[in-house]
């Protein structure tokens, strides 16, 4: 009886391999520290004008919004996680494959975030729903501002703290952002597997890889229609997603231009050296030459990986 694909699959990755990657993985797990930390910090509160009518929504709570974190974390980045799954081990059965693209999923995303929790904390700008938040002090004559000035976090009445915070943290959009990130690294993943600049024009390719961004657009969508966010607030945190994602995608694949864009980069052999001119120095010296060695070309191989346990054989 013929194996199954998966009892074929073997996972003793080389150390050598596996050191390579750390710094990658300190990276995104330093972006995560950073960006849950960012989150519960103390936010800069701007001055506003209690006659703003763009800040005098409805307050809509969180278990109340249309996409809820939970749906936000399982739409951004559980699903995309599980089609990486599926291409990596079910199509191409390459557990390098499958450690590039989660590493570069996480990486995105820790990233995205990460840069939004910064932006929020220190524009600290007011979501439309500023003053159903603060429940601003009434004497019973109608609100007004200091004359000739603003109004300040002073005269808010909220005694919930993180409620007030979240008042203060409109821009960018971190639903936004979030979703982009993990909708475009998945269009990017799913445009390569499928080679959608083949020349060969297939509907269904551009359908495909086009519904991620349609699915991060909605989610963004919901976020002005809950009175979370203004709508730059949203453009720019599609921005900052979209940029991350791109960004953390090609250090691990090549363009879509490619014919091999279907397969990672190969695994690199060793651990490479912080500044390349430590290294230019080493070779320079092991190899007694005062000339430096010439760059190999850049060329990557659309075939898996032959390196021992990274493919099935």
């Amino acid at each position: 009886m013929p194996s199954l694909w998966w009892e074929r699959l073997s996972f003793r990755i080389p150390a050598s391999l596996v050191r390579s990657y750390v710094p990658d993985w300190i990276v995104t797990l330093a972006s995560t520290l950073i960006w849950l930390y960012l989150g519960v910090a103390k936010p800069h509160y701007q001055p506003f004008s209690v006659n703003d009518k763009s800040i005098s929504y409805p307050y809509v709570p969180p278990n109340k919004q249309t996409v809820t974190n939970p749906m936000l974390f399982a739409a951004s980045i559980f699903a995309p996680a599980c089609i990486i799954v599926v291409f990596a081990l079910g199509l191409r059965r390459s557990a390098h494959d499958l450690h590039v693209g989660l590493l570069g999923l996480l990486m995105g995303v820790s990233l995205t975030l990460m840069f939004t929790n910064c932006l929020k904390n220190v524009v600290g700008r007011p979501r439309p729903s500023l003053l159903a938040r603060c429940l601003p002090k009434h004497s019973g004559a109608p609100l007004s501002d200091p004359p000739q000035g603003l109004s300040t976090v002073d005269i808010c009445t909220q005694d919930d703290i993180g409620v007030l915070n979240e008042g203060f943290r409109s821009f960018p959009s971190g639903h936004t952002s979030l979703a982009f990130a993990g909708m475009t690294y998945l269009m990017y993943f799913i445009a390569g597997k499928l080679h959608l600049f083949d020349r060969q024009g297939h509907t269904y390719k551009s359908f495909a890889v086009l519904m991620p961004l349609l699915i991060a657009a909605t989610i963004g969508a919901t976020r002005v229609a809950d009175y979370w966010h203004h709508p730059t607030d949203v453009f720019v945190g599609a921005a900052i997603g979209i940029c991350t994602a791109t960004f953390s995608y090609h250090q691990y694949y090549p363009l879509l231009v490619v014919s091999a864009c279907d397969a990672p980069y190969d695994p690199r052999k060793s651990p490479e050296p912080l500044l390349p001119l430590y290294a230019h120095h080493i070779h320079l010296a092991n190899t007694g030459s005062n000339q430096p060695e010439p760059r190999a070309p850049y060329a990557r191989s659309a075939s898996t990986s032959s390196l021992p346990g990274l493919a099935v054989q």
